[in-house]
């Protein structure tokens, strides 16, 4: 169900957001600028447009070429629109106009979208802070340099603190609305990766359960939340290739997730046998990793430091992998020394919003705060949450198992903790590939919630999905 059919009063929403950034600033004025079309070989020829998602947050508007200003002081906002012209009509068609459009947001005054650069020269004139987030696309970055006049290589430096902490502050707590988007965006997921297990047959080709996720979610007039992985190459983390035709026995990693009406994202991996059964090897590593995953969420609550949630699922796989003989020595010891980062050499999850990774365009300020400094130490230094949680973060929890051959070969010839890692029998895995498993989590007071329906995880689940039609 989504939040659509509980009449949300979303223009209301969007007015308290700002009101309440605006509190926290106190001075000066908030610029938010809208995404431009990105054009592809000529202006009428785009990428597809995407809004960025701190314009949504406040706004809740995806059209192109749109800037905000907020007056923390007076407490106004002055949405700036370019007017529609008759050739917009004939060759996209009408519009929202600028009224709709303000209304839709909870926003009272209009004006044309090149009065922006005047209002900004008259705040500078006048001695006002302008307050900005730091821009991730070069066009954007040349945008400010116009409006501020400053020059381009200023721009990303002379970013608001105040308002980037602000910011993480307020879009790190999902609001029960947030997370039915969430939820009403998995309900699609859950129907792809059901798809992907059915379809993952000898001879179908990865680009066809690609084509197949797409049409799901496109069918339900969705986006996806971020490109697809979809490979029977699950040690390459992040596979953007969908060349292989599948071959019984091996595995196939599907990371892949819907976006929701409202452009929340969904982030979800399972890992099936190509033919229908895991073979006896695959369970066991698969269980292992199930076995870290359930471990990280009974651990998560308001509190817990993610680290921590972290450091003890290296511990499981250190201890499992031992047991198996593909490690050695004191577990403990072995995930000290990062030597688990062999078989995974990423973090247990990031935060999820209206972005896949939530708000990493602000750089550590929400996964570590202002406090920790990232880990310099292989493996850890890709963990991209590490700080204390709190009710209502929404995350993932993702761990995995991968034989990377070029990693092995790295550590192998470079001595890497070979007191912890067994190399002759790690060599019998190269041909392995990789195995994740990951699900959405609500934070709670005392807990945490798995997001969503249920998507078949456990060994049995999956192989009965392999079986379906």
């Amino acid at each position: 169900m989504t939040t659509e059919s509980h009449q949300v009063n979303w223009s209301e929403i969007y007015k308290q957001r700002r009101d309440w950034i605006r509190r926290e600033i106190g001075k000066g004025i908030i610029l938010w600028l809208g995404h431009a079309p990105q054009p592809r070989n000529y202006a009428a020829n785009t990428y597809p447009f995407r809004q960025d998602s701190h314009f949504l947050y406040y706004t809740g508007l995806s059209e192109p070429d749109l800037a905000l200003l907020s007056y923390p002081e007076s407490g106004n906002n002055i949405l700036f629109c370019r007017p529609g012209s008759i050739d917009d009509v004939i060759w996209s068609g009408p519009k929202p106009s600028p009224a709709e459009l303000a209304a839709a947001a909870g926003i009272d005054v209009i004006e044309d979208a090149e009065r922006l650069e005047d209002h900004l020269k008259k705040a500078r004139a006048q001695g006002t802070p302008v307050h900005y987030l730091p821009p991730y696309r070069s066009s954007t970055v040349l945008r400010l340099s116009k409006l501020l006049d400053r020059p381009p290589d200023e721009i990303t430096g002379t970013a608001s603190r105040p308002l980037m902490e602000a910011v993480a502050r307020q879009r790190s707590k999902k609001t029960e609305v947030e997370i039915a988007e969430i939820e009403d965006a998995l309900e699609i997921t859950c129907r792809m990766h059901r798809a992907c297990m059915a379809t993952a047959r000898p001879g179908v080709k990865e680009s066809e359960i690609l084509g197949l996720l797409q049409k799901i979610a496109l069918s339900n007039n969705r986006q996806q939340a971020f490109a697809p992985i979809v490979t029977v190459r699950g040690e390459v983390l992040h596979n953007n290739s969908y060349d292989n035709v599948l071959q019984k026995g091996q595995l196939l990693l599907n990371d892949s997730g819907a976006e929701s009406p409202r452009y929340y994202a969904s982030d979800i991996t399972r890992t099936c046998p190509v033919g229908g059964r895991f073979a006896a090897v695959q369970a066991e590593i698969y269980e292992i990793v199930l076995r870290m995953q359930m471990c990280a969420i009974s651990m998560i609550k308001a509190g817990i430091p993610y680290r921590d949630v972290h450091a003890a699922a290296c511990k499981i796989l250190a201890e499992d992998l031992r047991s198996m003989g593909l490690m050695k020595g004191n577990p403990t010891d072995a995930v000290e020394a990062g030597a688990h980062a062999l078989f995974f050499p990423h973090g247990i999850g990031h935060m999820l919003g209206l972005d896949v990774h939530d708000m990493e365009d602000l750089g550590d300020i929400v996964g570590y705060g202002n406090k920790e400094p990232r880990s310099s130490q292989f493996g850890m230094n890709y963990l991209r949450l590490s700080r204390p949680l709190e009710a209502g973060f929404v995350l993932t929890v993702e761990p995995g198992i991968y034989f990377i051959p070029a990693l092995i070969d790295r550590w192998q010839g470079e001595g890497m903790h070979k007191q912890f890692i067994n190399y002759d029998k790690v060599n019998s895995f190269r041909g392995f590939g990789g195995i994740r498993t990951e699900d959405n989590i609500l934070v709670t007071d005392t807990g945490a919630r798995v997001l969503g329906p249920r998507i078949p995880k456990t060994v049995p689940e999956v192989e009965e999905a392999c079986q379906q039609d």
